[in-house]
């Protein structure tokens, strides 16, 4: 479910204990373990302790958690420091996000550091895991970005049975995931009447939150799933430019049945919203073509719409694809959009995807690189492994490093489950 950073206790009275963290000191009830002694390390929410952990594990996640050094404000310009003050109070315009996703050097480091400091004022330490199940990559769609577009003749193909994805699901439930992303192609093979008897197993077996991954299926579907148990829906918009947006989905004028429709996805992402679904969206950045202009625009639809999972990462052309020779996304400007997200919307929920992390050797660099730039949730593959590697939406997915990250963020009672419902609550 969630994390947040360990703390060493390092005085004890009675039923309370003061403990350190990087970021605070603070006394919390110890009710829960009598034998708590000063020195040890532990996990708490609020005043309670969650658990006890060992000193060196405690230190490793406290290192992967650490945040990047300070960087001078000297010598700023005065329409940055104006741009990053005002965005404590008002909302920024679409020139200001311009101004700010152009940033670089110091500027640039400095607004990481405040988007940084917005989360942990908004959201304190909580680190959102959430797991995803890939369960199959078939796909109608000719999307020229993605690797499991209808053309490409490189995909290898495969698809869970229900028992299977009921399986996969149940297996991360007992590994404490609270909250679950089905994904998979545009697959009509899961008819609508298939995937809510899954959702309804599913919710019969285990105690957890099901988001849908699955493309657009139209309203009666969506409101037919919502019924049988699904709770949030993952849709991205891709780009709001709607020139752009049909680039990279041609409908050669209608006539082709894999193209999309800009009008379709966002009257999706309505209606998604409409129905009670916890909507996660956002766009592809370093799309060919896309301009500074494209992204801020973004920006300020998601929070027009009042979206509540800011779901975005860098574009990364795949083998056999239409656009697989074009650029990779760039790191910083991940990380700037990030930022200005954090900035513009403090309270929403901003993943670190699993694309952003192909952008590095190592997966928990990425990590930390995400989380001091605003993002507080992580997204993590748990397709079966006999299957994960066919799930080639774009190449160098998976770089796992999950375990220490599982250990202390998945907390296997009931009472999370709980606390998770009411956090997304408030975020809708």
């Amino acid at each position: 479910m969630c994390l947040t950073i360990p703390a060493e206790v390092i005085k004890i009275e009675q039923n309370k204990a003061t403990i350190k963290s990087d970021r605070e000191i603070r006394d919390i009830n110890i009710a829960f373990d009598k034998n708590l002694k000063i020195g040890d390390w532990v996990l708490y929410i609020s005043d309670v302790i969650v658990k006890k952990i060992p000193t060196e594990e405690a230190k490793e996640i406290v290192a992967l958690l650490k945040t990047r050094p300070q960087v001078s404000r000297e010598n700023l310009s005065q329409k940055f420091q104006d741009i990053i003050k005002k965005s404590k109070t008002e909302e920024l315009s679409e020139m200001e996000i311009i101004y700010l996703l152009n940033a670089s050097g110091a500027e640039k480091e400095v607004l990481v550091q405040e988007a940084d400091l917005t989360r942990r004022a908004s959201l304190k330490e909580f680190i959102c895991i959430h797991g995803v199940i890939e369960f199959s990559s078939y796909c109608r769609c000719d999307c020229h970005y993605c690797g499991l577009n209808a053309q490409n003749s490189l995909a290898k193909r495969y698809r869970f049975s229900p028992e299977e994805i009921v399986e996969n699901v149940s297996r991360a439930v007992e590994a404490g995931y609270k909250l679950l992303v089905l994904q998979s192609g545009e697959d009509a093979y899961y008819t609508d009447e298939l995937l809510e008897k899954i959702i309804k197993e599913i919710k019969r077996q285990s105690q957890v939150f099901i988001f849908l991954s699955i493309g657009e299926r139209g309203y009666d579907s969506y409101k037919r799933l919502k019924e049988a148990g699904a709770s949030g829906a993952l849709m991205r918009f891709e780009t709001s430019n709607q020139a752009l947006f049909s680039k990279i989905h041609p409908a050669d004028g209608g006539i082709n049945p894999t193209g999309k429709n800009f009008k379709n996805r966002f009257e999706h992402l309505i209606f998604l919203k409409e129905l009670g679904y916890y909507l996660a969206s956002g766009p592809i950045i370093g799309l060919p073509g896309q301009t500074l202009q494209d992204l801020a625009r973004d920006l300020l639809f998601i929070k027009q719409n009042k979206i509540p999972m800011v779901s975005m990462g860098p574009f990364i052309p795949c083998p056999g694809t239409q656009l697989e020779n074009e650029k990779r996304g760039e790191i910083d400007l991940s990380l700037k959009m990030m930022a200005v997200a954090r900035l513009m919307m403090p309270n929403v929920r901003i993943p670190c995807t699993t694309a952003f992390e192909t952008l590095f050797d190592n997966a928990n660099e990425a990590r930390n690189r995400a989380l001091n730039a605003g993002a507080n949730a992580l997204m993590f593959i748990l397709t079966d492994k006999k299957y994960r590697a066919d799930y080639k939406i774009y190449p160098g997915r998976d770089a796992a490093l999950n375990e220490l990250w599982e250990n202390y963020g998945l907390w296997r009672f009931d009472e999370s489950f709980k606390m998770l419902k009411e956090r997304l609550n408030d975020e809708l």
